[in-house]
């Protein structure tokens, strides 16, 4: 499957207000399944990430005829993961030729000695062949970010996920888009600087080729390292999370397996169409859990859920979806 097609997603947004510190601590919130995130609006590509006792949520939301704003991607946030506090958009637009008509999507958050990198996705005028994974930095997690001027990779690129294995030994792990001699495929670089990779790719899964994959996003537990990824079609409920495993950052990697081929983290159910493109964090309690994007019934967006991560013969999941 081919990903051309930018999906529109509406704009507008409201805001929440908090919990006091007083009433949060009254209150005793137990995550069992899967809840939606009411922030009132759309939110694919969700990347939740957790500082000191809050959470901030971020992900999609500028397209081709919003691209001319100032700034870029909405920002939430939350003491306790049920009411969310709108911060903003916080990307300075960057200025590269296209960058006015341009989509913008996929952000991850990644903080690194003191400062925070943002990770996402642009192209030049709507362009496939000219999309590439980016990066921006600032001081605060809220931002504002500026770009750092340059595309991370040589070849077309979508969906960047940072992943650090110590202090001096990065990892980027993206998609291959239209253009890419991997198109479609999972691939992994190391980072020189958070700045700058090797480019020196190799695919994730070198034994095999897929329609396609994306949404990369990689955890370590007890050692190991887990890899969710999403397939399908993105517009409908084909679309769902993978996860896979391995004992070294480059792999090899095992998919989790079951009678019917690859295990579902996530798949589609009766209020959650095609959920999919997901980030993972600590929980209230230090626990996993992933945030990730589903359609609604109506099929009029993608809205962001999250759900407590359980594990399973060596492989986490989502119990109650």
């Amino acid at each position: 499957m081919k990903r051309r097609t930018f999906f529109h997603v509406a704009g507008g947004s409201i805001i929440l207000k908090p919990l006091t510190a007083k009433a949060m601590a009254k209150q005793s919130i137990k995550f069992e399944s899967a809840f939606k995130v009411e922030i009132g609006q759309q939110l694919p590509d969700p990347c939740c990430i957790r500082i000191g006792d809050g959470y901030y949520l971020t992900g999609t939301n500028s397209t081709r005829g919003e691209s001319k704003v100032a700034t870029l991607f909405d920002m939430f946030y939350s003491r306790d993961l049920v009411n969310w506090e709108r911060v903003g958009p916080i990307l300075k637009r960057p200025d590269y030729e296209g960058s006015t008509q341009a989509n913008y999507w996929a952000p991850e958050i990644f903080p690194y000695r003191g400062r925070y990198y943002l990770y996402y996705t642009s192209d030049s005028f709507g362009d496939p062949y000219r999309r590439f994974v980016r990066v921006a930095v600032a001081d605060r997690v809220e931002g504002p970010y500026e770009d750092s001027g340059r595309a991370l990779t040589e070849q077309p690129s979508i969906d960047g996920n940072p992943v650090s294995v110590s202090e001096d030994e990065s990892y980027l792990f993206y998609t291959g888009n239209e253009g890419n001699e991997h198109m479609g495929q999972l691939l992994v670089d190391k980072f020189v600087s958070r700045l700058q990779l090797e480019n020196k790719p190799r695919r994730v899964f070198p034994g095999e080729t897929v329609g396609w994959e994306e949404g990369a996003f990689v955890i370590e537990s007890g050692g190991i390292f887990y890899l969710f990824s999403s397939q399908g079609n993105w517009r409908n409920e084909t679309y769902h999370v993978l996860v896979s495993k391995a004992k070294n950052i480059l792999g090899p990697w095992e998919r989790c397996r079951d009678e019917s081929g690859n295990c579902k983290v996530a798949k589609t159910t009766a209020n959650q169409l095609g959920p999919g493109h997901n980030s993972v964090f600590r929980g209230p309690d230090d626990s996993f859990f992933i945030c990730y994007h589903a359609w609604d019934e109506k099929h009029s967006g993608r809205y962001p859920w999250i759900a407590p991560l359980q594990w399973k013969e060596g492989f986490p999941f989502v119990m109650k979806q």
